[in-house]
């Protein structure tokens, strides 16, 4: 039987430079179709009626930090928990809590964490309550 985790995997998310060219690739590679655009800077890609999905995220040309790539969102009820918790166990915080609120209404609640070797992943509170 599985250890309970700190928090439940959500989601992949790839980093792309142009949306549109992003629904191209990521739809031809994995099947998955654009289902909306969120705040102008992401892409839900999923298959009617199945829970596998891909978020694209766009970022600037070059960027090379947060996030620098792909990488998983894990859903925890509560974020400053969830990054104690991952610090005790040797992440570390490369993007302290806060809430991302595109049109001034907090959407979410997130933190990006680092495991041990470097990689990235964020941890988010969604639905807020």
């Amino acid at each position: 039987m599985p250890a309970e985790g700190i928090g439940r995997l959500w989601k992949p998310v790839v980093n792309v430079t142009d949306l549109d060219e992003g629904d191209r690739f990521w739809s031809a590679v994995s099947g998955l179709s654009p289902r909306g655009r969120h705040g102008g800077r992401f892409s839900v890609l999923n298959a009617e009626g199945e829970q596998g999905w891909l978020l694209l995220q766009l970022v600037p040309e070059g960027q090379v930090s947060v996030n620098s790539g792909t990488h998983l969102d894990f859903n925890v009820d509560d974020v400053a928990t969830a990054v104690d918790r991952i610090r005790e166990i040797g992440g570390t915080t490369l993007k302290a809590p806060d809430f991302y609120a595109p049109d001034g209404v907090p959407v979410l609640e997130w933190a990006v964490m680092a495991d041990p070797f470097g990689n990235e992943f964020c941890v988010i509170r969604w639905p807020l309550e």
